[in-house]
């Protein structure tokens, strides 16, 4: 639970850097929502990989193979998450707001399960042989 609470905290403060990002390179630097918005997702997802490896799950893992993890993570989450809204409004009539709410609570969910057992999965590590000690003959 307590791994839950981080890595919701940590979306919070991502989300909250992300659009501060993307407001800014909009407004204050003149870039198109387009780009401003590629650049507040990459900075997003760069901070959020690192405060979950870091801070959430506390990982030793190996960086390149859970950054390759941790995007490919992202993309499928979000694929269900648009998936999910799709559904809702267009096969079930759901209103749009409560469409979008279910859907982000189905990525906040896929998301974190899949972060922590296989982004940043504990691999463990079979300690060495030990070694015996020869029977003493009397």
């Amino acid at each position: 639970m307590k791994q839950l609470l981080k890595f919701a905290m940590v979306g919070v403060l991502n989300t909250t850097l992300g659009y501060a990002v993307i407001f800014g390179c909009m407004y204050a630097f003149g870039l198109g929502a387009v780009v401003s918005n590629i650049i507040g997702y990459a900075i997003g997802l760069m901070v959020s990989y690192s405060l979950n490896r870091s801070f959430t799950f506390r990982s030793a893992g190996a960086r390149r193979a859970e950054m390759v993890r941790f995007v490919a993570i992202f993309m499928l989450a979000y694929l269900a998450n648009l998936g999910v809204l799709v559904l809702l409004i267009h096969r079930f009539g759901s209103h749009e707001g409560v469409a979008q709410a279910v859907a982000g609570v189905a990525y906040f969910g896929l998301s974190f399960i899949l972060n922590k057992y296989y982004v940043f999965r504990r691999v463990q590590i079979d300690p060495p042989p030990t070694k015996t000690q020869p029977e003493s003959r009397s």
